[in-house]
């Protein structure tokens, strides 16, 4: 009898570039939405109008992380002020992307807020002892209720690959969590945005990860939902839902 392997997680984020024009920006969404594993998209705060509508289209493969500037963060009132401007704009609005040390000080208030999941730079390793496990090996964490942090990573080449510089993607291990972000766009000369080739390769990398079965993918709100449900994932080669 086969043994059974536990799959692998796979995020892909991408960030929507700010000097696109509003409908190029629509544009990128919705031609990212043909790709074989969902998108998560960071995007800024005067974006998040531009695009809401396009993500709600396509609401198993794409999803809408908002963009948390360090600066954002100096104050639980600016901060709060700061997300309810975008909850007007994404009243969906579940996930987040933070930037330095601060913004990790007001847990409890993106709770609050409506977010339930953030993207990090890296875990705070002073922070308090987890409310609730999560998967081995996960860099992930649960520090208040109702609110997982999890960090962004990238991946490297192996052996030779990395050794000559090359940007090869590794074989992820069973039951690993991989996180990747990157620019989810290239601009052309006459401004117009196409989906970035990395963003494409990451794509056929997971989609042919999940094929074999040895991996999921799924947004950064549908990680923050499965993590919420003691990290019970689907079966191998599946596409999970952001909800």
């Amino acid at each position: 009898m086969a043994r059974s392997v536990t799959p692998a997680t796979i995020v892909i984020c991408a960030t929507l570039p700010r000097q696109l024009r509003p409908e190029r920006c629509a544009g990128l969404v919705r031609g990212a939405a043909g790709l074989p594993v969902p998108v998560t998209w960071v995007a800024a705060i005067d974006r998040l109008a531009d695009v809401g509508g396009e993500i709600g289209r396509h609401v198993e493969a794409a999803n809408l992380a908002l963009d948390v500037p360090a600066v954002e963060c100096s104050s639980r009132q600016r901060l709060r002020r700061f997300l309810a401007r975008a909850r007007q704009a994404a009243p969906a609005l579940g996930a987040a992307a933070l930037h330095g040390p601060d913004a990790l000080e007001h847990r409890m208030l993106l709770v609050g807020e409506g977010i339930g999941v953030v993207l990090v730079d890296a875990l705070d390793e002073a922070a308090r002892h987890a409310r609730r496990p999560a998967p081995r090996g996960w860099p992930c964490r649960n520090a208040v209720w109702g609110l997982w942090e999890v960090q962004v990573g990238q991946p490297r080449a192996d052996g030779w690959a990395r050794w000559l510089g090359f940007p090869g993607l590794p074989r992820p291990r069973a039951g690993s969590l991989h996180v990747l972000r990157t620019d989810g766009a290239m601009i052309g000369n006459d401004g117009a945005g196409f989906v970035s080739s990395r963003l494409e390769r990451w794509a056929a990398w997971a989609e042919k990860r999940c094929r074999q079965g040895a991996a999921v993918a799924t947004t950064l709100t549908g990680l923050g939902a499965a993590l919420a449900r003691g990290g019970r994932l689907p079966l191998a080669g599946s596409v999970l839902r952001a909800a």
